[in-house]
């Protein structure tokens, strides 16, 4: 079975760097072109898709909306999914974060997420790290044999997340996968183990490189 993670297109807070979370961002033009192009190129590829869960913020859902062709109330919006929360500092760029002490914990998020301690209004990662893996091995492992194709729309965090429970990454390598706006990620899953098989594969003008491939350790 194949598990198609996208991570959801450009909203007006990613071109402006401005840290997102939980807040319900729409995606804006640029971010629904990715989304278009990416479903031009994996129809081109002859993938459809059996079954389409995603994060319910608005983000995600649309993004997978316009991936899978599928009607808003045919998506499965999961809460396992969704972003993390990273409460009073949702909204804010790295130039407003520098200097505030309150903010001062998300610098470890992105920097040395194994030293971060997230503020009391905002969530671990180690629980979104367990709260994804259940997502793996309660609802997509049951599906084994089912489906051929299943697309799942998420978030960098959470997609790292996911991720890193099917290659065994530390906390320490959080962000050694790079994972631009709309790019694809392809997981296998077979005999009930998950394989990486690639990660990042753009089919828009100006994205990343075109899927890096990944090999699990």
């Amino acid at each position: 079975m194949n598990i198609f993670v996208i991570r959801h297109g450009e909203t007006d807070w990613n071109k402006q760097f401005r840290l997102q979370g939980r807040t319900n961002i729409p995606l804006n033009e640029n971010g629904r072109e990715q989304a278009r192009k990416t479903a031009e190129g994996l129809k081109e590829m002859g993938i459809s898709f059996d079954t389409v869960y995603s994060s319910p913020l608005i983000r995600a859902v649309e993004t997978a909306e316009i991936l899978s062709g599928f009607p808003r109330d045919k998506i499965k919006t999961d809460e396992r999914i969704i972003e993390l929360s990273f409460g009073r500092a949702e909204g804010t760029t790295p130039a407003e974060r520098k200097g505030n002490a309150e903010l001062s914990a998300i610098t470890n998020f992105f920097e040395a997420p194994e030293k971060y301690q997230p503020e009391s209004d905002a969530e671990s990662l180690q629980s979104a790290i367990s709260r994804t893996a259940v997502f793996w091995e309660s609802e997509i492992k049951a599906l084994e044999n089912k489906c051929n194709n299943v697309l799942v729309s998420t978030h960098g965090g959470t997609l790292q997340s996911l991720l890193l429970h099917v290659d065994g990454r530390s906390i320490a390598q959080y962000w050694d996968v790079k994972i631009p706006n709309c790019t694809v990620n392809l997981v296998t899953l077979k005999d009930g183990v998950f394989y990486v098989e690639y990660t990042a594969k753009t089919f828009y003008k100006g994205g990343f490189s075109g899927g890096a491939d990944f090999f699990v350790k």
